[in-house]
């Protein structure tokens, strides 16, 4: 994938973000290694990158955070940022989320949920509309019939009203068809339509990977809910 966001990284320590950072870079962002605050704040002054976001450890002072991305948003207005890291402290937490930082990274984190969570931040997504998302990101096998035939994919994200999966196989736009899934032992067994296909040379959302959404038609009560309580949980774990 071809480079096409900078970011500002902090590392207070870069032996422990060399990985995170060559990550970033087959994800298609550039990151911008800094070792403070300070010098994150000259370069945006400097306007050398066009920068899309910024992140920063979960460790560092919230009050010192506040200051700075106050002075970074003097001049950039809506520029969001993300922390990584273990996960703080209840009072930090609290620190990190009135300086305008929501998105989060904790420790243990997987392939997928960085790639959702950077697709989010280089989406410029402003800290309301943060909250409101209720697509959550999973990585989870998925079975799928569709025309009296079957194949495998991988569920990518998920809400109360449909899915992507990942798959080389997308099926064409309207398809009817059944996908099979299971969150934390409770089988799922929900009536679908593909509402678009990421496909070679036709990709109607270049942040996806190849695949296809689903729209969920006819969902129980029952399963919703578990839906709900599932995206729930797992978006409170990709916020501070």
């Amino acid at each position: 994938m071809a480079t096409s966001h900078f970011i500002l990284l902090i590392e207070t320590d870069p032996s422990l973000t060399g990985h995170l950072a060559a990550q970033l870079v087959r994800l298609g962002v550039e990151p911008i290694r800094v070792p403070s605050l300070d010098e994150a704040v000259e370069i945006l002054k400097s306007k050398q990158y066009s920068v899309s976001a910024v992140v920063l450890p979960s460790h560092l002072p919230g009050k010192e955070v506040r200051k700075a991305m106050k002075s970074m948003r003097r001049l950039e207005p809506k520029l969001p940022c993300m922390v990584y890291g273990k996960s703080p402290e209840r009072a930090q937490r609290k620190l990190l989320r009135q300086a305008g930082v929501l998105l989060s990274l904790w420790d243990g984190y997987d392939v997928g949920v960085l790639r959702f969570q950077i697709n989010r931040l280089v989406a410029g997504a402003n800290q309301p509309s943060v909250r409101q998302s209720r697509r959550a990101p999973i990585h989870k096998p998925v079975r799928v019939q569709v025309g009296g035939r079957e194949k495998e994919g991988i569920l990518y994200s998920l809400s109360e009203g449909g899915c992507f999966i990942e798959t080389p196989r997308a099926s064409m736009d309207g398809a009817h068809l059944r996908v099979f899934f299971a969150l934390e032992e409770v089988e799922f067994e929900i009536d679908g339509v593909v509402a678009f296909a990421n496909v070679p040379g036709n990709l109607q959302r270049p942040n996806l990977p190849l695949g296809m959404g689903i729209r969920f038609e006819e969902i129980s009560k029952a399963d919703r809910k578990r839906l709900a309580d599932f995206i729930q949980t797992r978006m409170d774990s990709l916020e501070v």
